[in-house]
């Protein structure tokens, strides 16, 4: 609005008019221009009006904290029927899942979601029924919140766990909040559409939680890491080191570029790494089939000769994981007898002797090189994966923004301090506008010299 303003002045102040004549003009255009600041205008809507009723929704299942943010928003032009008491990971009113543009949250560290909390199962969790109710949401946001409102209906019916209504949930007895609600806010967005989240630091560095920065990784495109001083998050019961993190939900271009992007690496390393684990099972297969016993050998030769062969039967890979996203675990069976005799008394004579000559010793021998072929076999795996992330993330190679403020505004006593986020802001814009020339490496911005921000 002010930059309507200057532009409104300038342009009237071009005009060389007097200075009564100026004076009132301006005052005119700025008093139009005010009336989308009054949230009492309805006809036609002022703009914060409209920002206020129709665009800020949002859910907290602390009681206290719904009251205060619905008492800020009456405060502010209204739009308070769009909070509400109520468990984010469940659909109230206009939240639901693919509505927004920009989602902004700072979940609950420390907690979790177990199996037992249920859709309707409480008064957070509630899924209205009212008629009213119905009528008017499905007037407001039509068709696809009658579908999500549909979904979310049948889970309380059916009493569904909360967590099955997650990918990274389903299955699960138990996920931490914070990690589902990086799943929700993926959810709510629509294509496109922008997300910032307070996340603890395990969640970015603990290697036991790689799984989740890679499925994030195939749903959004990572903006910007801004890791907090210690300080940010301090309570009577723990400090939790702290980022913000912001992402940006694929579009259907960039989703697509991420499976062409899956499709070239497998193209490009499937047929190699599928030999090696042929090779490992022809090397082992005949060690394990006689329990490396050279009497054991000489038989199986001899069978080899009348069409009887003792094996292992071929190596087979698992589904591959619904996430992250990679290979599927390899598997060999037991070995076997196999092949058509073409002298079948021969052959039977000589089963009888193998097995008459096979001990507990050579079983044990067996096991143990079965046991040494699948941990070889589940290297391969890691190798495959660990090829087909590398190639993907060069295909799809993009630069993130990350900063190391030393001070954001609050002290370790809770005080107000200094605040060094806007110069972070500063340096994101100019960022922003590095990439959107291209990004070229050789015209990267000094980002040090902001002071306190590390590139």
């Amino acid at each position: 609005m002010q930059a309507k303003k200057d532009a409104a002045r300038a342009a009237i102040e071009s005009k060389r008019l007097k200075e009564d004549e100026e004076v009132r003009r301006i005052d005119e255009a700025f008093l139009k221009l005010n009336c989308d600041l009054d949230p009492e205008q309805t006809d036609p809507p002022s703009r914060l009006r409209k920002l206020a009723r129709e665009c800020i929704f949002g859910t907290d299942a602390e009681p206290r904290a719904a009251r205060t943010a619905k008492m800020n928003m009456i405060m502010h032009g209204d739009g308070h029927g769009g909070i509400h008491y109520h468990d984010g990971l469940v659909d109230i009113n206009g939240v639901f899942a693919g509505r927004f543009h920009l989602v902004l949250t700072n979940p609950p560290f420390g907690q979790n979601v177990g199996e037992d909390q249920k859709f309707g199962g409480t008064e957070e969790t509630r899924v209205p029924t009212e008629r009213a109710y119905l009528d008017r949401c499905r007037e407001r946001y039509g068709d696809l919140w009658e579908t999500t409102h549909r979904q979310t209906q049948k889970r309380a019916a059916d009493k569904d766990a909360i967590l099955e209504a997650y990918e990274i949930g389903e299955g699960k007895p138990n996920r931490p909040t914070e990690l589902l609600f990086l799943e929700r806010c993926i959810q709510l967005l629509q294509p496109g559409g922008r997300m910032g989240i307070v996340l603890p630091d395990g969640n970015l560095n603990n290697p036991s939680l790689a799984w989740l920065r890679r499925w994030a990784e195939g749903k959004a495109r990572l903006l910007a890491v801004v890791s907090l001083p210690e300080e940010t998050f301090v309570s009577a019961d723990a400090t939790v080191k702290a980022s913000l993190v912001f992402l940006r939900k694929f579009t259907a271009p960039e989703a697509a570029a991420w499976e062409d992007a899956w499709r070239n690496a497998h193209a490009k390393h499937d047929a190699a790494f599928n030999a090696h684990r042929s090779r490992l099972c022809a090397e082992y297969g005949s060690r394990i089939a006689s329990g490396d016993s050279p009497g054991l050998a000489a038989i199986m030769r001899e069978a080899d000769s009348v069409g009887l062969t003792r094996q292992l039967p071929e190596w087979k890979q698992a589904e591959p994981p619904k996430y992250p996203r990679g290979v599927g675990m390899t598997t060999v069976g037991k070995t076997r007898w196999a092949g058509e005799p073409t002298d079948k008394k021969r052959a039977r004579e000589l089963r009888k002797r193998f097995d008459e000559t096979w001990t507990d010793e050579t079983g044990h021998k067996a096991d143990a090189l079965t046991r040494e072929l699948r941990i070889a076999l589940r290297k391969v795996d890691r190798s495959h994966n660990a090829a087909l992330w590398r190639e993907v993330r060069e295909i799809l190679d993009y630069p993130v923004f990350s900063a190391a403020p030393d001070a954001v505004g609050i002290t370790s006593t809770g005080a107000d301090g200094p605040n060094r986020l806007p110069e972070v802001l500063a340096a994101f814009r100019r960022f922003e506008s590095w990439v959107a020339a291209g990004a070229k490496p050789s015209d990267i911005p000094q980002f040090a010299e902001q002071g306190g921000i590390t590139p």
